[in-house]
């Protein structure tokens, strides 16, 4: 007796697909999974992981030994500036640099000598009776005073011819601005009597 083979139905052709694909995929993904720890430095070429290849934030300081990053692993301005330390001890002393072009020459201030005369009786000749004379000089300007002298018109020997007094003259800031001078004359003959004020101006 011939049996006859019956055709499968749609239901039984679409299920026996489905069962298919899905052992397929199980079979693939068995093929490409790693075990773990089998990639390590040595199956990673040079520069095969970039920064496109590392899921943001997936490096943080967990996966980061300590003391493994350098300064120059960073970007300029990443790092923030210690606090300032200590002065250090001076160094030692340099060598002597060479000697430097010598400067302008200073300008020196100008003397001047100022006089003032008078005239100053005789009398009577050698009697110890002194006639006098006052005459002063001052200087002009900002000039000051820095010395005087005296002297007569008549210089013959054995005149009796002398300074008796001789005193400095000051302005309201206790500088001295001139000379006052004392003429005394027992020679018999009238002479001039001459104070001379050295000014200096500065």
């Amino acid at each position: 007796m011939r049996k006859l083979l019956r055709r499968p139905s749609p239901a039984m052709i679409v299920a026996c697909l489905a069962l298919l694909v899905a052992l397929g995929g199980t079979s693939m993904a068995a093929a490409t999974q790693l075990a773990k720890n089998s990639v390590g430095t040595a199956q990673l070429k040079n520069a095969a992981v970039t920064n496109l290849k590392i899921k943001n934030s997936a490096i943080n300081s967990a996966k980061v030994a300590n003391k493994s990053l350098l300064r120059s692993d960073f970007a300029p301005g990443q790092l923030p500036a210690g606090p300032t330390g200590p002065q250090g001890p001076a160094g030692p002393a340099g060598a002597a640099g060479p000697t430097g072009a010598a400067g302008p020459a200073g300008v020196i201030g100008a003397i001047t000598v100022r006089t003032a005369s008078v005239v100053v009786d005789g009398g009577t000749g050698e009697n110890g009776a002194y006639n006098s004379a006052r005459v002063t000089r001052l200087c002009e300007g900002n000039e000051r005073a820095i010395s005087a002298g005296t002297s007569w018109s008549t210089d013959a020997a054995g005149r009796e011819l002398m300074t008796g007094e001789f005193e400095p003259q000051l302005n309201a800031q206790n500088q001295v601005i001139g000379f006052l001078a004392v003429g005394l004359n027992d020679s018999g003959t009238d002479s001039t009597f001459t104070v001379h004020s050295f000014c200096y101006t500065p």
